[in-house]
């Protein structure tokens, strides 16, 4: 049980950090906070990363109630967070340009870049949807409901509060870790990022199709 609940932990914790992706994060808010002062970029860090923890932690605590009000069933679920984590996946391995995590105004700022964007980027988007995003949020859910018992719910809202303190660490010293990996690193990390993102979307899939297909085969033999 004690080794399960350790494997589950890493699991979840390196799903976490897979999806948010903060070295993938760091040009994003060195771009938006470029022109301003070092102590306002660190108010509009402390702010994103509060209301990201806010946001993942009440879907994390009311996801599973949401899925019942809908009469969403959990291998439905996880085959829908499987085709959006294989999307999200792909667009990292082959290094495009992702609007699921710029949102709305930073998609149409690339469209058009005379532009210029909101004075405050620490709600949208750098915490909805750039850490707080459709990747991250439907990550929270699949592992609470995949989550062995209560140590195992509390071990996924520990990964989200470690992750984001780690994504917290990164983007504040995100201009050296820049210098230091340069473009082919952050690449290379993104890469590497995206293929364990594409592995556990392989994954949720399979685990939402067995019941279906068990079912199905079920239903043959019977015949």
């Amino acid at each position: 049980m004690v080794m399960e609940l350790w494997a589950f932990g890493v699991f979840a914790l390196s799903s976490l950090f897979a999806v948010i992706d903060p070295l993938g994060c760091i040009p994003f808010f060195s771009g938006l906070t470029a022109e301003l002062p070092r102590r306002r970029r660190r108010t509009i860090l402390v702010r994103a990363l509060l209301v990201s923890l806010a946001v993942l932690v009440g879907f994390a605590v009311l996801g599973g109630t949401l899925l019942r009000l809908f009469g969403i069933t959990l291998p439905a679920f996880r085959i829908a967070g499987g085709v959006i984590f294989f999307g999200i996946g792909l667009d990292m391995l082959q290094s495009r340009q992702r609007r699921w995590r710029t949102g709305i105004e930073s998609a149409h700022s690339y469209d058009h870049p005379e532009e210029s964007l909101e004075e405050d980027p620490s709600v949208t988007p750098l915490a909805i949807p750039l850490l707080a995003g459709p990747g991250s949020i439907t990550t929270v859910m699949v592992l609470m409901a995949e989550a062995p018992g209560m140590p195992g719910r509390i071990a996924v809202l520990a990964s989200i509060v470690g992750v984001l303190a780690a994504t917290g660490l990164i983007l504040v010293g995100g201009d050296a870790v820049m210098r230091r990996l340069g473009q082919t690193g952050l690449r290379i990390m993104e890469k590497l990022m995206g293929l364990m993102v594409t592995v556990i979307a392989v994954q949720l899939l399979m685990n939402g199709l067995e019941p279906f297909l068990r079912g199905l085969l079920g239903g043959v033999a019977d015949r």
